[in-house]
């Protein structure tokens, strides 16, 4: 929840870098100091297993994650249209376009970053939860 919160004030960013660059930029670091140690835990909670070796994994395991990776690579084409047709149609209206490219910029980048989590996000969501037996010594 907390890293789809980080993606929308990612979002968020890039909207007011179109129309301020003074405050706009500034804002993408808070929004960097959250997204990596978020990242960083959902990779260890789902055991890396999104972007795992093929030797590493199981059969289930490949099944799983070529699986998430290909909803991942959907979302990743699906959300990077959209600074595509920003770009196509802001860049085609009349007018002082400077923050345009910054602005569409970060909209890639955080389409890049929502597409790359995807996987992750999806098999740490569908895993099964340890059972208990096995978490003690």
């Amino acid at each position: 929840m907390l890293l789809a919160l980080t993606f929308v004030f990612m979002v968020a960013v890039g909207i007011v870098c179109h129309f301020d660059m003074v405050v706009g930029p500034l804002l993408w670091l808070p929004a960097c100091l959250f997204f990596f140690p978020l990242w960083t835990t959902l990779q260890i909670v789902s055991g890396r297993q999104g972007d795992a070796p093929r030797d590493a994994l199981d059969e289930w395991e490949i099944q799983q994650r070529n699986s998430a990776r290909s909803i991942g690579l959907t979302v990743t084409q699906l959300l990077t249209l959209v600074p595509g047709l920003y770009l196509i149609f802001v860049g085609a209206q009349d007018g002082d376009h400077s923050n345009v490219p910054y602005a569409a910029g970060l909209f890639v980048v955080t389409a890049l970053m929502v597409g790359g989590c995807t996987p992750a996000m999806i098999l740490g969501w569908t895993q099964p939860d340890a059972e208990p037996e096995d978490l003690t010594p």
